[in-house]
């Protein structure tokens, strides 16, 4: 009976150990946040509420209803306006990229183009950044989300949208 007790005993000591140096071997990878391809899943379906001010609108301000990728596209594919609408597109653009940011952690960065270049090497593309580039000698994670332009006069193609987390 003893005997049988003892070697339960050592097996729930094995098994605890095993348990704690497979924590430890996982270098805290949990702590560092979720993946680029999670960050893109929440950017393609994640829907947030912007407000912005306009002076357009009766009341002062415009609501725009979009995921994440929406704004980014709104914002990379930006056609040119008026000056008298310039103050509302500045403002909107600002909102925009401050409500993306605000769901996507500190430690990721987002590229996100309209355009591309054509074979003259010439650029007529417009690249906007959410967040800050990644340390030297990080490990990152990346996925591309490729998203269809808004429909607009200057608007054509797709909207690249790169997500690098570390």
């Amino acid at each position: 009976m003893t005997s049988t007790v003892l070697d339960v005993t050592v097996l729930l000591l094995c098994v605890s150990a095993s348990v704690v140096a497979l924590g430890a071997a996982d270098g805290g990878r949990g702590e560092t946040g979720p993946e680029a391809a999670e960050v893109t899943d929440l950017i393609a379906t994640e829907t947030v509420t912007v407000t912005y001010a306009s002076e357009e609108a009766p009341n002062g301000t415009r609501t725009v209803h979009a995921t994440r990728a929406e704004l980014l596209a709104l914002v990379a594919a930006g056609d040119d306006v008026s000056d008298e609408k310039r103050a509302s597109k500045e403002a909107f653009e600002s909102e925009a990229l401050a409500a993306v940011g605000r769901g996507i952690g500190p430690r990721t960065r987002i590229d996100a183009e309209a355009g591309a270049r054509s074979s003259d090497e010439t650029d007529d593309s417009n690249t906007i950044t959410v967040g800050s580039e990644p340390p030297r000698g990080a490990a990152v994670t990346a996925a591309v989300l490729t998203h269809p332009a808004p429909n607009g006069e200057n608007s054509t193609g797709q909207i690249r949208i790169v997500i690098r987390r570390w």
